[in-house]
């Protein structure tokens, strides 16, 4: 007869040892409101330097035919480009390789049937009306032309103009948010630099080396480029 009191009163006990362990518990919803939004800056340039791409590639019955070739040819590219104006260091090599062509015959057995040796550089063209000039000379002079890309010299400067506008444009529509949620901005919680895109525009194509002397210089355009410079940012938001 005993058991059935101790029972009820040990039941009267832990309701109360649970209600006061759910009013301890942190809320889920009781951290200070925020609003993260995205902001863009971008503007329009006109490129004023270019990287002019160019592959010397030679195929010849053994490695040593291939690679002297090869050097020949790079060596006569090299000194044209230079007697054009073009600094030294404005030349860069940027790929050396020298490899085995194999004969993949169907019935027949893998052979090596010629090597093939390619020397890439890079040129730095600055300005841009000399590309056309430098693109039909190492043509001449035994280049494959590869491609353009456009971009301009004082991109740095450029660019840390338009982050201080992009989070301005993350300020400005953070408030708008702040405002339609009948609040204010608080303090500024973080900023992410999301990744820039490439500023250049290539302008790829291929030209062999085997025309005639007189090859005329191709027209270049290099029309306009888009800079932009993107931001994500958060504040905290407070009652108006």
């Amino acid at each position: 007869m005993n058991a059935i009191p101790a029972l009820v009163a040990a039941a009267l006990l832990f309701i109360p040892t649970a209600g006061v362990a759910d009013e301890s518990a942190p809320s889920a919803a009781g951290g200070a409101p925020t609003v993260a939004v995205g902001g863009q800056a971008s503007e329009d340039a006109k490129p004023d330097v270019a990287t002019l791409s160019l592959s010397i590639e030679v195929q010849k019955p053994t490695a040593t035919e291939a690679a002297n070739e090869n050097a020949r040819r790079a060596d006569a590219v090299i000194a044209g480009l230079k007697s054009a104006g073009v600094e030294a260091k404005d030349i860069a090599t940027v790929g050396l390789s020298l490899y085995p062509v194999w004969n993949n015959s169907q019935n027949q057995p893998r052979v090596v049937s010629a090597y093939q040796a390619t020397n890439r550089i890079a040129v730095r063209v600055q300005p841009l009306d000399k590309a056309g000039g430098l693109i039909a000379q190492a043509v001449v002079n035994g280049a494959e032309y590869q491609g353009l890309a456009f971009d301009v010299s004082d991109r740095e400067a450029r660019e840390d103009a338009l982050r201080v506008k992009a989070v301005e444009n993350a300020a400005h529509r953070a408030e708008l948010y702040a405002r339609g949620a009948a609040m204010k901005l608080g303090p500024l919680q973080s900023i992410h630099a999301d990744a820039a895109a490439p500023v250049f525009r290539p302008l790829m194509a291929t030209a062999r080396a085997g025309g005639a002397p007189g090859v005329s210089a191709p027209p270049i355009e290099p029309g306009l480029i888009t800079l932009t410079e993107t931001v994500s940012a958060t504040w905290a938001l407070a009652p108006q």
